[in-house]
């Protein structure tokens, strides 16, 4: 059996945790005949992926899950595991804790989760909180927190889930008539993405609530409103993933996920430059708002966004605009 040290991750950001654990690797000589721990590796990798899902494996699947094999077998085997409670020791974990954060979906999740992206030691730990995190707060309608614009605070972003509707009804209804022939020129664009890919749309979504956030201490509603829906108007042929998003009369940032909660990749670079143009125009007519700083803005779902692209988007988006 060779231990190998496990440096596959290796982050920058990761700088303050401990020193990486070696993995073993091959079946472990101390394990008994009936434990999986006592199979190769590959033979251990198909054992966990044929698993039926009706079959409670628990217990094999945790001693996998506590070994010291390669962080991929130990990410299987906690996706796996029915009894999702049995993986919340293991929060400071950088490889089982992204898997845990999945199964936190309910109210009574927040207040983990959010703990989580405050306190977890691993960049990839609190990126995938953050996405969950920005999932869960869109059924439940927002963080729990005071805004700085009082009563003036913005609404939270809505976000349309999949309906009994065509998409062809559901793209039309998000969009709204104005938009109309702009997206039926760009329709193949603006496909949403494949499971697997693209970007999070309820990220999008919250990083364009708490940036406009900022600017509800400076601008009234109708304001902002205008500057919201001029920009975006602007912007909507050279960003044709902009569709997804609409602005309602309350400035409401309306989010389409009726085809899916992931948005093509490219939403993440148009609805930078369309933050930063937003931005752009406040400040032309109240100069005090060059002190919003958008990563500061967003910084309950940074390490995503900067996973997504977002914040280099921003910064490219504000130099050619410079």
């Amino acid at each position: 059996m060779a231990a190998v040290t496990q440096n596959d991750d290796a982050t920058p950001d990761d700088a303050e945790s401990p020193p990486r654990e070696s993995w073993q690797e091959g079946p472990d000589e101390e394990a008994s005949e009936e434990s999986w721990l006592s199979l190769p590796d590959d033979e251990l990798v198909h054992r966990i992926e044929t698993l039926a899902p009706d079959v409670d494996a628990d217990e094999q699947l945790l001693r996998v899950v506590r070994s010291g094999r390669h962080f991929f077998i130990r990410q299987e085997a906690a996706k796996r595991i029915r009894d999702h409670s049995l993986l919340f020791p293991f929060e400071d974990d950088r490889h089982v804790g992204q898997i845990l954060v999945r199964y936190l979906t309910r109210r009574e999740d927040v207040t983990y989760l959010e703990r989580l992206v405050a306190q977890s030691r691993h960049v990839e730990v609190r990126a995938a909180a953050q996405v969950q995190l920005a999932q869960l707060w869109g059924r439940l309608g927002g963080p729990t927190r005071v805004s700085p614009g009082g009563d003036e605070a913005p609404p939270p972003p809505e976000f349309e889930k999949p309906t009994a509707a065509s998409p062809e009804t559901a793209v039309e209804a998000a969009i709204g008539p104005a938009a109309a022939p702009v997206v039926e020129a760009t329709r193949p664009a603006t496909e949403t993405a494949p499971a697997g890919e693209g970007v999070d749309g309820s990220l999008l979504g919250w990083a364009v609530h708490f940036i406009v956030e900022q600017a509800w201490a400076h601008l009234d509603t109708g304001a902002v409103r205008d500057l919201l829906v001029r920009t975006h108007a602007e912007l909507l042929s050279r960003h044709p993933a902009l569709s997804f998003f609409r602005i309602e009369e309350d400035a409401h940032a309306h989010v389409d996920l009726s085809r899916g909660p992931r948005l093509p990749r490219e939403a993440v670079a148009g609805v930078a430059t369309w933050m930063m143009a937003f931005l752009h125009a406040a400040r032309s007519t109240h100069p005090d708002m060059e002190e919003i700083d958008v990563r500061q803005s967003t910084h309950l779902m940074a390490d995503a966004l900067d996973e997504a692209g977002f914040y280099a988007a921003c910064e490219a988006a504000e130099s050619t605009a410079l």
